[in-house]
């Protein structure tokens, strides 16, 4: 089969292919407010793991064109944090520890391009009536809230 013909037979299948959203999560601050001591593996951890579910909520929400970017500029994790020798124990108790992730994003849609920047909190935490992710998730406070920014500010 000779190149031209292989080429048109590449770009036919490509077509085919359904287009897949893109979504990019970044940690642009050296520090946050509540994330574990700066380059700290529990710093690491919490980043990484906001980063993945950003990224996961890309199919429920966002069209097979769409480019997203997200910067995470801080991060207040739900609870408070006690110290226990090695290992800080986070204890939530619903008061004023409630958790707060501000973000600033950049959606390109439909050839259009829109941005802001929100702080997502939720007051009420732990007496809303919407389900967590897994109650035995660390970051299951902070994960719905960003399930409900990203059904709300993104949904197609």
């Amino acid at each position: 089969m000779n190149a031209p013909i292989r080429l048109c037979l590449a770009a036919a299948v490509l077509a085919a292919l359904p287009a897949v959203a893109t979504v990019t999560v970044s940690f642009p601050s050296p520090s946050y407010s509540d994330i574990g001591r700066n380059g700290s593996a529990e710093a690491d951890e919490v980043k990484n793991e906001l980063a993945r579910h950003i990224q996961s909520l890309d199919t429920k929400y966002l069209k097979g064109n769409d480019n997203l970017w997200v910067e995470v500029i801080d991060v207040d994790l739900a609870g408070g944090r006690i110290m226990t020798g090695r290992r800080d124990v986070r204890v939530s108790r619903g008061g004023a520890d409630v958790p707060t992730i501000v973000v600033r994003y950049r959606l390109e849609r439909d050839g259009k391009m829109t941005s802001g920047e929100d702080t997502l909190k939720e007051l009420n935490y732990q007496q809303s009536t919407l389900q967590a992710s897994s109650n035995s998730d660390p970051l299951h406070y902070e994960k719905r809230l960003l399930d409900g920014w990203f059904k709300e500010r993104f949904a197609r």
